[in-house]
């Protein structure tokens, strides 16, 4: 990770002791630069400027303060001798190596020296990888002591409470957060119990923590775990706290926004788990207060939605009863991935909108828009649709037309001759089952047979009709010059157009009127 180059003085005219420092093995991650001066006379102060290390016996003592001025920070100053310094000079050096000249001590002592030197430079360098992390985050991060003093704290840190480092570590919260009294008494804002809980459990800790801080109240997330002593024992705590004061506030809005939506709305996580959802969709789906479904599975809740209300989905469509009247519903559901700016899927919203009242409205628009408002049989424009282009041989027609329809009206008025049409639609679709019926206008009608007809069945069915018709007719003294002309047609030619079908139907019907009324005639080629 790193490389250091030693630069050690040696100010003594010990050979065995310059003869171990040459000899001495560099330490992983070192090397060292060893220059010797014997003579006391020279001028070490401008030799020690750049030394890491400096080594001095007896004679080099007296010039030992103006050294200690000129060395680089941090340098180290040992004495190497038989004699003890005078107590003047105590404070000045950092180590003291007594002893005769031995080959064995000196080697003993510069290992030692240089391992020193490599575990400091260790202990700097972590140091040094501990605050450029810590610093390095926009969270809060802290270390305190088992009585709630912070022993470090970050810059995120210092910034928030609008302190300086030197300031913040060795205090505790009363001091940091500015609280007042009776707030710190009662343990308000003060996160306390919490950093108790890590201690005493012993374990890493999840909290949400509300602090006063000077912009304000400020909500956080907080981890927080134990310190242990080499005997095992609690020495603190670290805690590292997110800001989420701005991310509690984008949730309140979003609940706003989502109440606000005249929809019912369901959010979805990435894995498909429910983590929000407005009133309306609360009661669309009948949850009650009981009912905790954040974090539910959306299968889990669909499967209990459908037992409990027939939840049944067709593509984007929904239908079910309501939980309010048991009555169905039809619900269009709308469902769009949420993206994070890298185009992951990290959830989904889903949309509820209740569209039965439409759907009815369109279903009556739609029966209105095919059907004779009148009679509720198909209006002439939807019989048209129904009919193939090209008909298939054994299709079959019958044209009805209501003999002396005119006369009613004239005698009983238009809302009895309504009456008439009405049991006439009626009576059409008791005896003809299975086929296209439809008012053309006025007093004509149309019933289409898809397939298998004969000559023989269309006019069993005709005869058929003929027969209920004037006995409907006759229990009503109002109806009883009623009658009808059919005319009936039975697809025997290859590619017969559906509009030459109603014309043959047509001219049958009014052949039969020239014959008398009351009577069905049969298409043939002879009547054209």
């Amino acid at each position: 990770m790193y490389h250091h180059t030693l630069h050690i003085l040696l100010l003594s005219s010990d050979p065995l002791l310059e003869a171990s420092l040459g000899a001495a093995a560099p330490r992983p991650g070192f090397a060292h630069i060893i220059t010797a001066d014997h003579d006391p006379e020279s001028d070490a102060q401008a030799q020690c400027a750049g030394a890491d290390i400096v080594l001095l016996d007896a004679p080099w003592l007296e010039y030992l303060p103006a050294m200690r001025q000129a060395v680089r920070s941090g340098a180290l100053f040992i004495f190497a001798g038989e004699v003890q310094p005078g107590a003047e000079y105590l404070p000045m050096l950092d180590d003291i190596w007594l002893g005769p000249a031995n080959s064995t001590l000196w080697d003993f002592h510069v290992a030692r020296l240089l391992d020193a030197v490599r575990q400091h430079r260790d202990h700097d360098l972590a140091t040094l990888h501990l605050n450029t992390v810590i610093d390095l985050t926009t969270d809060l991060v802290w270390f305190k002591d088992a009585k709630g003093a912070h022993v470090k704290v970050n810059e995120a840190f210092c910034r928030l409470v609008g302190k300086k480092r030197e300031v913040v570590e060795g205090r505790g919260h009363y001091f940091i957060w500015d609280l007042e009294p009776e707030e710190y008494a009662q343990g308000e804002f003060v996160c306390l119990e919490t950093d108790q809980i890590v201690m005493n459990s012993r374990e890493v800790g999840v909290f949400d923590e509300v602090v006063k801080a000077p912009q304000g109240m400020r909500q956080f997330k907080t981890r927080k775990a134990p310190l242990f002593n080499v005997d095992g024992s609690v020495m603190g705590t670290v805690g590292i706290a997110r800001d989420v004061t701005d991310i509690a506030n984008m949730t309140a809005e979003l609940d706003l926004v989502l109440q606000s939506i005249p929809y019912a709305v369901m959010l979805l996580d990435a894995d498909r788990r429910i983590v929000n959802f407005n009133e309306r969709f609360r009661k669309l789906f009948g949850i009650t207060d009981t009912d905790y479904i954040i974090g539910e599975k959306r299968e889990v809740f669909r499967k209990r939605a459908v037992e409990r209300l027939g939840f049944a989905r067709n593509g984007k469509h929904v239908k079910m009863r309501s939980a309010v009247d048991g009555h169905e519903r039809v619900i269009d559901m709308y469902e769009e991935d949420i993206l994070d700016i890298f185009n992951n899927v990290i959830g989904m919203i889903c949309i509820y909108r209740d569209v039965t009242r439409q759907r009815q409205v369109e279903k009556r628009l739609k029966e209105r828009a095919n059907t004779d408002e009148l009679t509720g049989l198909f209006n002439r424009h939807y019989f048209f649709k129904q009919i193939p282009v090209t008909l298939p041989l054994g299709a079959g027609l019958a044209y009805v037309d209501l003999d002396n329809f005119k006369y009613v009206n004239d005698i009983y008025g238009h809302y009895t001759g309504d009456k008439a049409l009405v049991l006439t639609a009626q009576l059409l679709r008791k005896h003809l089952r299975g086929t296209v019926i439809a008012r053309l206008g006025g007093d004509e009608f149309a019933a289409y047979f898809p397939e298998g007809c004969t000559e023989e069945n269309l006019c069993t069915c005709a005869s058929e009709l003929l027969a209920a018709m004037v006995e409907a007719y006759d229990a009503h003294e109002a109806y009883q010059g009623l009658s009808a002309s059919i005319g009936v047609v039975l697809v025997e030619d290859q590619g017969l157009s559906r509009e030459d079908l109603v014309r043959r139907g047509d001219l049958a019907m009014y052949t039969a009127k020239r014959l008398g009324k009351r009577r069905y005639c049969f298409y043939t080629t002879s009547l054209e």
